[in-house]
């Protein structure tokens, strides 16, 4: 089957290489505040830049799978995320086996796995990508899943870290995130990165002004699992306070982005759900501009 004329073998590789190109651009955006970049390890000691290299390589096959699954998906939608959910542990065992233990992505294979996922259908059945209709598959594809799921949360003893956190604060994190459609990105990261990419801006900037955005609005568990609620606020409102600045286009924005990324690594706070939503948003807005349909 072609789509846009477009045989199967090609269209598959270039949505390969809007993962590929994704991970690596969210890793290597530069500076990013408690994270790892090309400048830092952030407030991580465990991982650095080839760390991300080695996992990128490892998880994208399997993230590939999951929008082929999506492409060939022919039965009710509501069934395709435990379909994808199994291809997502064995990205899961391909990531530490590459990084030697070390967690890099595994909450960016829950969420890109998703929403390539949510393309790899979308780009079947209309023939081009609108990222506003593949959030819509995505709530649509891990609804049923995530009600059941949170609602379990509420009578089992914690097992992983988002269970500890929702157990701790109420926060529901990722599941909540993907049950509503990925609202951030919908309504925060998605609109900021067109925008930025429709007026020309460096690719490097227009990444660190989306992630400060992300940042601001995003209930990040990654901060709450190394910190705690007054450390989220700072984060939040440190970002805040950035983008008033003129955040990632402004010098009085880069100074305060690097004071924040000295006061993370002393608070061993990492913004990590934030990177995750960055790598998403960039693959989303790469797969648009791949897939866009022209009409003549």
């Amino acid at each position: 089957m072609q789509i846009q004329g477009i045989p199967e073998e090609k269209l598959f590789a270039k949505i390969e290489f809007c993962i590929r190109n994704a991970l690596l651009k969210e890793v290597g955006t530069t500076p990013k505040p408690g994270l790892v970049d090309l400048h830092d390890t952030g407030a991580h000691k465990d991982m650095d830049y080839d760390t991300f290299v080695r996992s990128t390589y490892a998880i994208k096959p399997y993230i590939l799978r999951m929008a082929v699954e999506g492409f060939h998906w022919n039965h009710e939608l509501k069934d395709l995320f435990p379909h994808i959910r199994e291809i997502g542990k064995q990205a899961e065992k391909a990531m530490f086996q590459a990084t030697d233990g070390v967690n890099t992505h595994k909450g960016i294979i829950f969420t890109m796995g998703i929403l390539a996922t949510a393309a790899g259908y979308e780009l079947k059945a209309n023939g081009n990508i609108d990222v506003i209709k593949v959030l819509d598959t995505a709530k649509e594809m891990v609804e049923d899943d995530m009600n059941r799921e949170l609602e379990e949360m509420v009578y089992k003893d914690p097992e992983t870290h988002g269970e500890e956190i929702y157990f701790q604060y109420g926060v529901k994190g990722i599941r909540e995130e993907a049950r509503s459609g990925f609202p951030v990105i919908r309504n925060t990261a998605y609109p900021k990165m067109r925008k930025y990419r429709i007026c020309g801006y460096p690719q490097n900037l227009s990444n660190i002004e989306a992630l400060l955005h992300i940042m601001k609005q995003l209930t990040d568990t990654n901060v709450l699992s190394r910190g705690n609620m007054e450390e989220l606020w700072w984060v939040q409102n440190t970002a805040q306070s950035i983008v008033n600045r003129g955040g990632a286009f402004s010098e009085a924005g880069k100074r305060a982005i690097a004071r924040m990324n000295r006061d993370c690594i002393l608070k061993n706070i990492s913004p990590g759900g934030a990177a995750d939503m960055l790598a998403a948003t960039i693959f989303l807005c790469q797969m648009e501009e791949e897939f866009t349909k022209y009409e003549n």
